[in-house]
């Protein structure tokens, strides 16, 4: 029962993340590691993804696109070490939060770093930064929007970190990297925005 899902988990991480951090997590619980290292570990897979971005060539995109989805996975043992080994502290938490914002910031950036390379043209710039806005709206009103909305949640598919690093992973897969960061930057403002407007509902009811 230490091993389960989160209530708010979103379908990438329900389906697909969890059942293989899980099992990471049981190999790595036997280890002296703990959840703050295993957090930090998930970032630098962050940063060596952008890194992989950056460089030309959609072999280092698809390689950088795989390492990122592999991160995402990874950023769902901490929690689940930390369960096992009754490590879990707010300071955790939070600490895994601070570093899912920096790696979403320099995924988001390393892809549009790419796509710039081969269409250098301001729009590239305006969805790149629309997309990091977008994610940082939705990481942001997630508590909130969690803790009022959770029968909706129960029901619905929720928007969040595992559908954007899966999109990041499918940009660079099928070497559609500009398609892709314009559904990010549609998708994660557009679920903002309706956050904002259910919330208000709520608290108006």
């Amino acid at each position: 029962q230490i091993l389960r899902g989160k209530s708010h988990d979103g379908p990438v991480s329900r389906r697909l993340n969890r059942p293989l951090s899980i099992r990471c997590s049981r190999i790595l619980v036997r280890y002296p590691v703990t959840p703050n290292q295993i957090s930090l570990f998930s970032f630098l897979l962050s940063v060596l993804a952008t890194v992989l971005f950056v460089a030309d060539g959609y072999a280092f995109l698809a390689l950088g696109g795989v390492i990122a989805q592999a991160s995402s996975i990874i950023d769902g043992c901490d929690g689940e070490v930390a369960r096992l080994k009754y490590l879990s502290s707010e300071y955790g938490g939070w600490f895994d939060a601070v570093l899912d914002r920096y790696a979403d910031a320099f995924l988001l950036f390393g892809l549009t770093w790419h796509v710039h390379g081969y269409n250098p043209s301001p729009l590239v710039l305006v969805v790149g930064f629309l997309a990091v806005i977008g994610s940082f709206m939705v990481s942001y009103t997630a508590d909130k929007y969690d803790r009022l909305m959770k029968s909706r949640i129960d029901r619905g598919i929720r928007i969040g970190r595992d559908i954007r690093v899966f999109l990041i992973f499918c940009a660079a897969l099928l070497n559609l990297p500009y398609l892709m960061l314009m559904a990010i930057a549609v998708l994660m403002n557009a679920e903002a925005i309706r956050r904002i407007i259910i919330c208000r509902e709520h608290e108006a009811s």
